[in-house]
């Protein structure tokens, strides 16, 4: 084999390889960045606010459960529906102190304190 021809052969090995190497490089920092979001919606600062029951019902019995669907309208105006334990027994326009969940995502939950 001349040395010419061997040496295009090795180039395109190596670029054969490099293809392959770059693509898993892709994967492991694609990965890399996944597992970071879904870390980050893992760290969770809960804050406590007030908020003022505003409806009260109860929930489809399809869904299997027991508890009340309740509407909280929160001191800046929003307005969110909550699922509640009947033993609670919230009273329209209640004030009541309701759980917000501020996730590093940006993501914001919230639950019944």
């Amino acid at each position: 084999m001349r040395a010419e021809t061997k040496l295009r052969l090795e180039r395109a090995l190596w670029r054969e390889r490099a293809k392959w190497i770059g693509a898993g490089l892709a994967v492991c920092i694609g990965m890399a960045g996944l597992f970071a979001w879904i870390s980050a919606d893992h760290a969770v600062e809960k804050v406590r606010i007030p908020a003022t029951v505003m409806n009260v019902r109860p929930m489809p019995l399809q869904t299997g459960q027991t508890g009340l669907l309740v509407d909280v309208k929160l001191p800046d105006g929003k307005s969110i529906e909550l699922m509640v334990n009947q033993i609670t027994d919230p009273k329209v326009g209640q004030t009541v102190e309701i759980i917000e969940h501020r996730h590093a995502t940006g993501r914001r939950t919230h639950s019944w304190k």
